[in-house]
């Protein structure tokens, strides 16, 4: 959406000028190109990522609208080095909470995948025994530690919704990061 709101305030520059006089190059890169401080409240800066912690516990569809509404998505763990970063965090400050994560196996029973992207998820950080959809009722993927003498944070399934054990805390992930420059010659 930025990209456009540039072009389009980029073309409307040089409308006012004539188009025959100037010309503007707009270029995009991943991350933080030129290395701008950024104002990313309010969101975490944990290595490559930005990350919205929520406080409150609600079921699996209520953190998704919650991260919705921040324009973010819940945590994707692409990989497992991404997943060791913020269970470095929580343990940083003490946080032995349980947090919603994107995964699932809402499309079909069995197959975990990554909501915000489609992607499966190729973890090794479940626990042990885990996912086991117990009941035939756990469908969605939180973090936390899973068992009393579990020694650090690994993924689960739960019910969704409709189970008060399932109420927990999420995170948010804001979407990558995009740099925009314009050159214009006159």
């Amino acid at each position: 959406m930025l990209k456009y709101t540039v072009l389009f305030l980029a073309l409307v520059s040089s409308a006012k000028e004539g188009w025959g006089r100037e010309r503007f190059t707009i270029e995009t890169h991943d991350g933080n190109h030129i290395g701008a401080v950024l104002k990313s409240a309010p969101f975490i800066k944990i290595d490559d990522g930005y990350y919205f912690f929520g406080r409150e516990s609600v079921n699996w569809y209520v953190a998704y609208e919650k991260c919705r509404e921040l324009e973010a998505e819940l945590v994707t763990f692409e990989t497992d080095e991404e997943f060791d970063a913020i269970a470095r965090y929580l343990k940083a400050n003490a946080d032995r909470g349980n947090y919603w994560s994107s995964g699932n196996d809402l499309g079909k029973t069995g197959i975990h995948k990554w909501f915000s992207n489609g992607q499966r998820i190729n973890s090794l950080r479940w626990a042990h025994g885990q996912p086991d959809n117990a009941g035939d009722k756990e469908h969605c993927i939180h973090l936390g530690y899973i068992y009393k003498d579990s020694q650090g944070f690994e993924l689960n399934d739960r019910p969704c919704a409709y189970d008060g054990n399932s109420l927990f805390r999420f995170i948010c992930e804001a979407p990558k990061l995009e740099t925009i420059s314009i050159v214009v010659w006159k």
